[in-house]
């Protein structure tokens, strides 16, 4: 996991495009995107929706795929059984040769399981399902870190930037392990609590799983957690559950050090500051770059396409580029990168095309790199994530502190009324 500096094949094909800017497409090229758009997912599968619609527009203004114009066909995927069905009729009714998608490790499972069933490339941008692309599905490809590297990346911040705040080695801190039952939940909570234990010793007091369609009442875990004292709170929750524990800890007056999320959901999605103004002040997030970023450390073909990104989010919702845009837009111009090379969405000339790219850090959309291995995956080490804090309204990007003007606050939170 850890960065490193790597060899690169090419970086042209990063910016590159088979058709001048300002000239015309020949054609159109269509794409199956599957996005949860009602139920409780919808507030980030709407914001995923955006960051591709804003990165078709992009690509489509440098030159389209292959030449052709990039058009979409969108699908509504509330949960695992219409990504299945809505996946089958992406594929046999509007003929698509590539489905992308779907925000949640809910819905990618059964999404991709369907597009492989017909031979039909599935590129996931943003599910973190540590079984992903461990089932043995050559049509399948993933951008996105997952789950794993997400708990990687939650102890080493723990362990190299908290505990040195706290003035405590990681061995000594004590950690309260808390998440939602999904695949997402226990995969990067899985990863975590192995990573604290084995690599650091650190003191595991609590583990707690929950379902997050139907919890309401966090009292009985916030009540046995005050009586454990946990330095760190490492929670994984969605986008009304993170809220939910969040008020409830401060009416019951539960302290600890720290809490630590990961992913563009619950602390790490913009509800869950609208929900809570600057009540949500000190929670870190583990995701995509946010305000303070600082764009000179990534490479200069990395800084001009992020500039070019941030500058067509900003125009579009006249704000920062959100966790959602980012997945979606990194994934989506990725996706581009492949087909302007493979020429072709033929499965082996495709695939051909993901295994040649050998991109280090700091070359794409949220300073990613690219080395995908045999199974699909994009290397954790490469794609680069950030931790972020809430301060004031804000989630700003704080570690590591090489790629941020920002710093951490609060190190140890305070009393609830003093995180101002």
């Amino acid at each position: 996991m850890r960065r490193r500096t790597i060899v690169v094949t090419t970086l042209a094909v990063v910016l590159g495009a088979s058709v001048a800017h300002g000239e015309t497409l020949s054609g159109e090229y269509k794409v199956g995107v599957l996005e949860p758009l009602t139920g409780a997912l919808a507030g980030e599968g709407k914001r995923h929706l955006e960051g591709y619609e804003i990165v078709r527009d992009l690509i489509n203004e440098r030159g389209g795929v292959m030449g052709k114009k990039l058009v979409f066909v969108v699908a509504d995927a509330p949960d695992p059984t219409a990504a299945a069905s809505e996946a089958n009729r992406l594929i046999t009714r509007e003929g698509v040769k590539i489905i992308t998608g779907t925000f949640s490790s809910r819905l990618c499972g059964a999404a991709s399981e369907a597009a492989a069933r017909h031979d039909v490339i599935y590129w996931e941008t943003s599910c973190v399902d540590p079984r992903f692309n461990k089932r043995g599905l050559a049509t399948v490809f993933r951008t996105e870190i997952d789950a794993t590297g997400f708990g990687w990346y939650n102890i080493e911040f723990i362990a190299k930037h908290l505990a040195p705040r706290f003035n405590l080695k990681p061995n000594q801190l004590k950690i309260a392990f808390l998440s939602e039952d999904s695949s997402y939940g226990q995969g990067v909570t899985e990863s975590a609590r192995l990573r604290a234990k084995q690599e650091f010793g650190m003191q595991e007091v609590a583990a707690e799983y929950y379902s997050f369609t139907s919890i309401n009442d966090f009292t009985p875990i916030i009540t046995r957690f005050k009586q454990l004292n946990p330095d760190v709170v490492h929670h994984i929750g969605y986008t009304n559950d993170a809220p939910l524990f969040w008020r409830q800890a401060r009416e019951q007056n539960f302290l600890f050090k720290a809490l630590v999320h990961a992913g563009a959901t619950g602390y790490g999605s913009p509800d869950f500051g609208r929900a809570l103004g600057n009540d949500a002040n000190g929670v870190f997030a583990l995701l995509e770059p946010g305000p303070g970023f600082r764009l000179e450390a990534l490479k200069p073909e990395g800084q001009k396409l992020e500039r070019e990104f941030r500058e067509a989010v900003q125009k579009r919702t006249g704000s920062y580029p959100l966790g959602g845009h980012q997945l979606a837009g990194s994934g989506l111009w990725l996706l581009k990168v492949v087909l302007d090379r493979a020429k072709s969405d033929d499965l082996a000339k495709f695939r051909d095309a993901v295994m040649s790219l050998d991109l280090p850090v700091g070359s794409m959309i949220n300073g990613w790199g690219v080395k995908f291995d045999a199974n699909g995956q994009n290397s954790n080490a490469r794609v680069q994530h950030y931790m972020l804090q809430w301060q004031n309204g804000q989630l700003v990007t704080v570690w590591p502190e090489e790629f941020t003007t920002n710093r951490a606050k609060w190190i140890p939170l305070g009393a609830w009324d003093a995180r101002k």
